[in-house]
């Protein structure tokens, strides 16, 4: 008989609770698969860890599963994105993703060779798939257990070195400062456009609250890897008020060329669709290598140029002469209000590692 979701769910949790337990009493680890393990946990793609743990915990409850030849019978979503997995992972404080399992096997019939080839970090994914066989092909509970307490061990102390790179910073006042650091951590920890927008989003939120305006920030939340066609906004961020957009943002360290202001475009037309509002605008904050070709130059520093694409004109503005405008503007109980903001995201668990690296550089701390 089929388990009902809500009992599996139970039923996982718990064997992760006890797994926890174990991982946490027992001394060094010896299966078969150490090295294999400790490789996968300390990849920088932390969605392989969490595919092989949600195989782990489906195999604890029904050992028969092959995840090799039949992932979907996994139920990557259900045990992963709502369910007792990511649940476990951010209790214990461990670095993780929104929805990693069903983003990084996307169309997969099996965990195996064919996945794992075309990964980009297939010599990661080559490994997942060796434990993979090795459970299936010693699927008593007793080993799956073992395997799955390593794995718990090792997250566990990942979850420690994380948390050990975190530091309290003083909130600062001082513009100049403030503006040095922003720049060197987008120079310098990007984080795959992460970086700037998380930044771009603190100092306009941190900005209206501190001179108590009604304007809503709208973004900034989602990484920068979701598009605005998959978050069904017309931009990165938006300015709101009483639920009516005023200025839309895009905020890039990457080319926006043709290729992206048609991108762009299509969002906003999608947008149109369920709404009334009409777009005609978009702030692209960048730098100025990352403007199109074909952009109509204004000959200022700030404001680098614009192009109009149909109906919707694209306005270029400098990303650091903007950060540097924003807090010479700024009162000081948005400045301060700033710094704890991105202090207390560099700190989050889930941070990128070179971002908390780079921020603990800036501030003399190694």
């Amino acid at each position: 008989m089929r388990m009902k979701p809500t009992e599996r769910d139970t039923k996982i949790y718990a064997n992760l609770l006890k797994m926890c337990e174990m991982a946490r009493e027992q001394g060094e680890s010896t299966t078969s698969c150490e090295a294999a393990l400790s490789n996968i946990v300390m990849a920088k793609e932390p969605s392989y860890r969490e595919v092989l743990l949600c195989i782990i915990v489906q195999m604890m409850l029904d050992s028969t599963l092959k995840a090799s030849e039949k992932w979907s019978s996994f139920n990557a979503r259900g045990i992963y994105d709502n369910g007792p997995v990511k649940r476990f992972l951010a209790e214990q404080n461990v670095p993780h993703t929104k929805s990693g399992p069903l983003n990084i096997s996307k169309a997969a019939e099996g965990i195996n060779m064919v996945w794992a080839a075309p990964r980009r970090s297939s010599e990661i994914a080559t490994q997942v798939v060796e434990i993979v066989l090795y459970l299936e092909a010693h699927n008593s509970f007793e080993e799956v257990q073992a395997i799955g307490v390593s794995l718990i061990k090792k997250l566990l102390c990942e979850a420690v070195r994380i948390q050990d790179l975190s530091v309290d910073i003083p909130p600062s006042k001082d513009p100049d400062n403030l503006t040095k650091a922003c720049i060197q951590l987008i120079k310098n920890a990007p984080d795959s456009g992460n970086t700037p927008q998380q930044i771009a989003a603190k100092l306009l939120k941190c900005y209206h609250l501190s001179i108590h305006s009604p304007i809503d920030v709208i973004g900034g939340e989602d990484r920068a890897s979701v598009t605005s066609t998959t978050s069904n906004k017309p931009g990165d961020i938006n300015e709101e008020c009483y639920g009516r957009i005023l200025k839309v943002y895009e905020i890039t360290i990457k080319p926006f060329d043709e290729g992206r202001i048609v991108d762009s475009y299509d969002c906003i037309e999608k947008y149109k669709q369920h709404s009334e509002q009409q777009i005609h605008e978009v702030i692209v904050i960048c730098r100025p290598e990352d403007c199109p070709e074909h952009i109509q130059k204004s000959g200022f520093d700030f404001y680098i140029g614009s192009v109009e694409h149909q109906d919707v004109k694209y306005y270029f503005w400098n990303i650091f002469e903007w950060i540097a405008s924003m807090f010479q503007r700024m009162p000081d109980d948005g400045k301060e209000l700033f710094s704890v903001a991105l202090n207390g995201y560099i700190n989050d668990i889930n941070t990128s590692e070179a971002v908390k690296v780079e921020w603990r550089k800036i501030h003399g701390i190694e």
